[in-house]
């Protein structure tokens, strides 16, 4: 896994003197526990822990924020706050966080008061300050609730993986498969909007790279791959001493380059220029490495797969998938590819490397290796896909279940319990809605539930999640009356 960009995070507490953020020592338990956090969720902690009770005060605290490059700003009132000591921090960070504390008691003379001074602040950001479209996000509670911490680590590990994700690099090797043009990225669109990074490159040098490689190094890299594996059945056993070659080419390739992700056109160039089906280098790239390889070259794809480990923070890569049969009975359907899921996907059967299970039929040129062949062990998943201009984003949770058939040949699981937006969606809804706004036929797949990541990161990053379309019998075109 590449090396991820730490979060800044600043803290400030405001308060005025009539209140008694100092008696309850509100600043030094947050500061303790952010400090906590910090270590906990790896982010870098810029916190000014002193009484700020003026707007003198405010705009002093400020500049130190402001000059110590802070991504996220948590304003605290500490106790009840002016509206004047807000109005410096707007400009101090360019995301902030609106947080109000309890009183230590529901009667008698009130002491703190800072719920409605966080209400006042956000007000001000929606009302006297809408022009500047400020994001922001508001937490209520002691640092230890069990409701802040869930709040507030989700805000840090979505904020984290869009910092990442502004600076990712996507190596796009030999352009896409042929006819695969839907799948084209709006390079400016994703730069503008997301702060992807593309760079083209021949497939042809990669091959050559590949063919220059170390025999020693390659026999050492085949052993180990081999031995991963729950058996090896190949047509052309040299074809594994190609794809080695060839998986080593691309790990150098992104790590000169520092990429941190890559799309490879698979077919059809490939199995011209070097006689192989590459699907096991994308396979052990992502295990082995961390590192997320789409096929057919699908940019869109890639960039979906990092994002997925972004929000994980994950060992092991994301996958890149088709939606490929339905089963109605069982409300599940069938992801799967030709060969290319990282191995941690696998059941107890693990992986077999093979010849790819569609290139090489029907009395065409082949068979290719080499592939992979699993089925995914049961297991929650997220289904995602960002879109050509980096403005919609799909946003599917899973189950990967049992099933009564392994499904086909290549790497696959049937998924069920489907949700969309963290909320419930049939079948046919779903499949309804991916047609009728023609999604692409790829689906990046990363392990667990990161639902909540991915809706907080659209957020921060003003892309819209799809919504569904519900199914019906008469004909939906998107934009009439679907």
């Amino acid at each position: 896994m590449s090396v991820r960009r730490k979060l800044r995070v600043g803290y400030v507490g405001v308060s005025i003197t009539p209140y008694f953020a100092e008696k309850y020592q509100v600043r030094e338990t947050a500061v303790a526990a952010l400090n906590r956090y910090a270590e906990e969720l790896g982010f870098d902690l810029i916190a000014i822990d002193r009484p700020l009770h003026s707007a003198e005060d405010a705009e002093a605290a400020a500049k130190e924020i402001q000059a110590a490059d802070v991504d996220f700003l948590m304003i605290q009132n500490a106790a009840c706050s002016m509206g004047e000591q807000f109005y410096p921090f707007i400009d101090a960070a360019p995301k902030l966080g609106l947080w109000s504390v309890p009183d230590p008691h529901q009667d008698g003379e009130v002491q703190l008061h800072s719920l409605v001074s966080m209400s006042h602040y956000a007000s001000l950001i929606k009302s006297y300050f809408r022009d500047r479209e400020i994001p922001y996000k508001w937490f209520h509670g002691a640092p230890d609730d069990d409701r802040f911490k869930a709040r507030f680590t989700l805000t840090i590990r979505a904020l984290t993986a869009e910092k990442n994700l502004r600076h990712t690099r996507v190596g796009w090797i030999g352009g896409v498969s042929p006819g695969f043009v839907g799948m084209l990225p709006d390079e400016a669109g994703l730069r503008s909007r997301l702060g992807v990074t593309i760079e083209a490159m021949d497939l042809p040098d990669i091959v050559a790279r590949a063919e220059r490689m170390d025999t020693a190094r390659v026999e050492t890299a085949a052993a180990e791959i081999k031995g991963a594996a729950s058996r090896v059945a190949l047509s052309d056993p040299s074809s594994f001493e190609r794809v080695t070659r060839f998986y080593l080419a691309l790990l150098d390739t992104k790590d000169e380059l520092e990429f941190d992700a890559m799309a490879v056109q698979c077919w059809s160039t490939i199995q011209q220029l070097y006689n192989i089906a590459p699907c096991m280098a994308y396979s052990w790239l992502g295990s082995d490495h961390g590192f997320p390889v789409s096929c057919e070259g699908d940019v869109l794809g890639a960039v979906s797969m990092h994002m997925l480990n972004l929000v994980s923070g994950r060992e092991g890569s994301a996958t890149l998938l088709d939606l490929a049969s339905l089963d109605p009975d069982r409300k599940a359907m069938q992801m799967w590819h030709c060969g290319v899921t990282p191995r941690h996907f696998a059941d107890d059967e693990g992986i077999a490397w093979v010849d790819h299970v569609t290139l090489g039929r029907n009395g065409t040129d082949g068979p290719y290796g080499v592939a992979g062949d699993q089925v995914f062990r049961p297991q929650p998943v997220t289904i995602s896909y960002v879109n050509e201009h980096g403005d919609q984003i799909l946003i599917l949770g899973a189950e990967v279940v049992d099933h009564p058939t392994r499904g086909f040949h290549g790497t696959r699981g049937w998924v069920s319990k489907l949700t969309m937006n963290g909320e419930p969606i049939e079948l046919w809804d779903l499949i309804n809605t991916l047609t009728v706004k023609g999604v692409q036929h790829h689906f990046a797949m990363g392990q667990g539930h990161l639902t909540d990541e991915l809706l907080e990161l659209a957020a921060w990053t003003k892309m819209q999640p799809l919504q569904p379309v519900p199914y019906k019998d008469y004909l939906q075109l998107d934009g009439v009356n679907a």
